[in-house]
């Protein structure tokens, strides 16, 4: 705790006792490091799906599933036969001090799907109704599935839509720890808010054929 010392003497005036102004410690925000420029922003088009995505400045991209992440990890409701086409990660970690630990963007697609078998795969549930959003201006059925063992580990934004007989899905997912056993600081709703945002960027920008 800091202690300001606060008084005045006016001209011809006894001098008093300075006033003990106690000051309120300041909050533990220390400043987010520098947004990086490398790997540069960049397009990125898959020939099967017909998704065009672009990617902001410090995102990594890869093809094949264990690179970057563990697509069955996060993506828990996708079904056997869907396969993975890409997945961006966020390549450094905003939020240093915190619990994050990652935040990953992935495109995958089903096979020979139907309508309905593609708007449950939203929710892991047949008979759970999802959401409706758009993307491109094209419906997507809208699901949200978490889990973890002592706290919330992962979030997962799921949207589905059946293109040309196959299921198109796009997972937005943001990682995280247990503060508890770690010390770390939870992540502030407003920094969620943020990652989620950033993920959100990514949505936006889709382009499908």
């Amino acid at each position: 705790m800091m202690w300001l010392f606060v008084g005045a003497v006016a001209y011809g005036q006894t001098p008093q006792v300075p006033k003990v102004v106690p000051v309120p410690p300041l909050p533990n925000v220390r400043p987010a490091p520098a947004e990086p420029t490398s790997p540069p922003a960049r397009d990125f088009v898959d020939a099967v799906t017909g998704v065009k995505m672009h990617l902001p400045a410090g995102w990594n991209l890869s093809r094949r599933d264990g690179e970057l992440s563990t697509f069955r990890l996060d993506a828990r409701s996708a079904v056997p036969q869907t396969r993975l086409r890409a997945v961006a990660a966020l390549g450094f970690n905003p939020y240093p001090w915190s619990t994050f630990s990652g935040e990953y963007f992935y495109l995958s697609a089903t096979p020979r799907s139907t309508a309905e078998a593609c708007a449950a795969q939203a929710t892991g549930k047949p008979n759970k109704a999802a959401t409706a959003t758009t993307v491109d201006s094209v419906a997507f059925a809208h699901g949200h599935d978490e889990h973890g063992k002592i706290c919330v580990e992962s979030r997962d934004e799921v949207l589905t839509a059946l293109r040309k007989g196959s299921c198109v899905r796009l997972d937005l997912v943001i990682t995280t720890f247990c503060a508890e056993p770690s010390g770390a600081r939870d992540l502030t709703e407003n920094e969620m808010e943020k990652l989620r945002e950033r993920l959100q960027g990514v949505v936006g920008a889709v382009k499908l054929k």
